[in-house]
């Protein structure tokens, strides 16, 4: 199984922010090769942002390193930026991560917002959607 983690739910677990263990078992359950955890290049690239504010550089380099090893990135290309054109929602970021682990064959999106996720097709003719959940509901449901 694919599970892609929204920014949020990382951030919860590296600032051990309240609610961070349901990530950790998330993260868990990808180290016992249960799972594959996948994030995309954006999602670095805001996790870097909002970390520097708490992290010396030498710190933060080493972190995100630590992350992406951990994690399969997914890169944000053009056809999931003309896809997400496309799309109708709120936010156009929460779309662009949507259509990232679509593409990229992700079964579940793992995100703390999940009324943030309330996207329609639009004008695409087709779309894949990946389960979007809570990373509570995520364990709850989902338990190998």
């Amino acid at each position: 199984m694919r599970v892609f983690l929204d920014t949020n739910v990382v951030l919860d677990l590296l600032l051990q922010r309240e609610g961070y263990q349901m990530p950790a078992q998330i993260m868990q359950l990808h180290e016992e090769g249960k799972i594959t955890l996948c994030q995309s290049a954006l999602s670095l690239a805001n996790i870097a942002y909002v970390l520097r504010k708490y992290f010396s550089p030498g710190v933060l380099a080493p972190t995100l390193k630590q992350l992406s090893c951990l994690s399969e990135i997914l890169p944000l290309d053009e056809p999931v930026f003309e896809d997400a054109l496309m799309m109708e929602g709120p936010d156009f970021e929460d779309i662009l991560q949507l259509v990232c682990a679509s593409h990229n064959g992700c079964d579940v999106f793992v995100t703390r917002n999940v009324k943030h996720f309330n996207i329609s097709a639009g004008l695409l003719k087709s779309f894949n959607k990946p389960e979007v959940m809570t990373p509570e509901d995520y364990l709850l449901n989902n338990r190998s």
